[in-house]
């Protein structure tokens, strides 16, 4: 636990609220389509035109003299046929072909359901904002607005995360238009237009990884410090995962005070990995080893995002970031081992956020969340980790990711890591053994380094000239 400030400082947390759903996907039926799905809903009933692809492209009326085609029934049905093939590629996946279908079909007859099909088309390709535009046309169709809500919704937090603070505004905004009995959105409109505002006025610092935004110029000296530190854990980090993200990550350093009412964070939170890494260090001027801690913990949940999508359990995703830090469960063993035998200790619903626990149930989150992600490095190897990371990132369930990198189900894996903790005497005797093979790997390979450097090639210097 880390005692960086005035306060004493119990975690440092993410507000990556464990979401299910991978980077592009479409979103639930209902909040897509209402109580209509246009994938079934393409209009029934015999067809006047076969659509057929031509080598050019062209789709050919058959059935019909060549004046009839631009009458409007000529058009509806040709418009029916694109859409019937638009559906099939829908189901096979093939998005792109599917949205040129339905432009096609639009172009010639832009009735609502056209739109419909072309805006949940557009939006399972990854262009919310395309989607957003066609269903804008058709917003007073029923069921049309909840979608466009849903969108904006996803916009904004896609905004917020990436930094973009005047996008999130606007789409939060347009949303909360859209429903302005919910306040959940109004919230977060209200803290996009606040984090606006307040970052309006921040000093920056730019690295080739990292953007470090700091209140005022007498910060700098921070926001220096800040951006070796994150260099230091880019490659730590980056190191143990065999992954570096290739998209330049923000920072921003807030005061105590400042960072309470912008994050809106718990007490017991030292910092907020929200999409961005947000610290209260303003006025720090040297490197301490809880600093170091705090930025090696908060990086690595955007390692962790970059690698699952942004689908990892919270558990997973805490336990992780506990491990790169260097914490240990080991100190908690025996109050572990009591929970443990009263059969307290779950993973399952750990998965969703930790921001809205006590402060003593957040305590008791994070302990059993590193417990049980140092038993899976322990008897599985770190690539385990990566493992079931990359395959939630592919669109796995949980339960399916687990069992195919480790071997056990999800079920098991609890009873496995929890077993352990119910004799505290055995628990540290096994922390005990992993630490000192951890050690022991660490020297053969720092033996391995110092023989590589003496049998280097001719002209080689062992100290890169630095």
């Amino acid at each position: 636990f880390l005692s960086l400030f005035s306060f004493p400082v119990l975690f440092s947390c993410s507000q990556d609220k464990g979401r299910q759903t991978p980077a592009p996907a479409p979103i639930e039926r209902e909040q897509v389509s209402g109580d209509v799905h246009p994938m079934t809903d393409v209009p029934s009933g015999p067809a006047s035109l076969a659509a057929t692809d031509g080598n050019d492209g062209f789709y050919r009326a058959e059935g019909l003299a060549q004046e009839q085609i631009d009458g409007t029934a000529a058009n509806k049905a040709l418009a029916k046929a694109l859409a019937e093939k638009a559906k099939k590629d829908i189901e096979a996946g093939a998005h792109a072909q599917a949205i040129v279908r339905l432009q096609e079909a639009a172009a010639v007859s832009e009735e609502a359901w056209i739109l419909s099909m072309l805006a949940d088309a557009e939006y399972m390709s990854g262009d919310l904002r395309a989607a957003a535009g066609t269903l804008e046309k058709i917003a007073a169709e029923p069921g049309s607005s909840e979608r466009l809500k849903a969108i904006y919704a996803r916009l904004g937090r896609e905004s917020l995360e990436s930094g973009n603070m005047d996008d999130a505004a606007v789409f939060f905004g347009r949303a909360s238009r859209l429903d302005p009995s919910d306040g959940k959105l109004s919230q977060a409109l209200v803290a996009a237009e606040r984090e606006n505002s307040f970052e309006a006025g921040m000093d920056r610092r730019e690295g080739g990884h990292f953007l470090v935004k700091f209140e005022g110029g007498e910060n700098a000296i921070t926001g220096h410090l800040i951006g070796l530190l994150l260099e230091e854990a880019y490659f730590k980090v980056g190191s143990d995962f065999g992954h570096y993200p290739e998209k330049r990550m923000e920072a921003l350093l807030y005061s105590k005070e400042a960072f309470r009412d912008i994050t809106r964070s718990p007490s017991w939170a030292g910092a907020i990995y929200d999409g961005r890494i947000k610290l209260p260090v303003g006025g720090i001027t040297s490197k301490t080893s809880a600093l170091e801690k705090v930025i090696f913990h908060e990086y690595t949940h955007a390692v962790v995002r970059d690698l699952s999508g942004g689908r990892a359990p919270v558990w997973l995703n805490e336990g992780v970031a506990q491990y790169e830090e260097g914490q240990s469960a080991a100190p908690y063993a025996r109050a572990l081992s009591e929970l443990a035998s009263r059969g307290s200790l779950r993973l399952r619903p750990l998965e969703g956020s930790f921001m809205n626990l006590r402060a003593e149930e957040a305590q008791t989150a994070y302990i059993l969340s590193l417990s049980a992600t140092e038993y899976i490095i322990r008897e599985f190897g770190l690539f385990s980790v990566r493992s079931i990371l990359e395959r939630l990132a592919e669109g796995m369930a949980l339960e399916e990711a687990i069992s195919a990198s480790l071997g056990v189900s999800y079920g098991e894996l609890g009873c496995l890591a929890v077993e352990p903790l119910k004799n505290p005497f055995r628990f540290r005797q096994v922390v005990i053994i992993f630490t000192l093979w951890e050690s022991r790997m660490q020297w053969r390979a720092f033996l391995k380094t110092i023989e590589n450097k003496k049998t280097g090639p001719e002209g080689f210097e062992p100290n890169g000239g630095e």
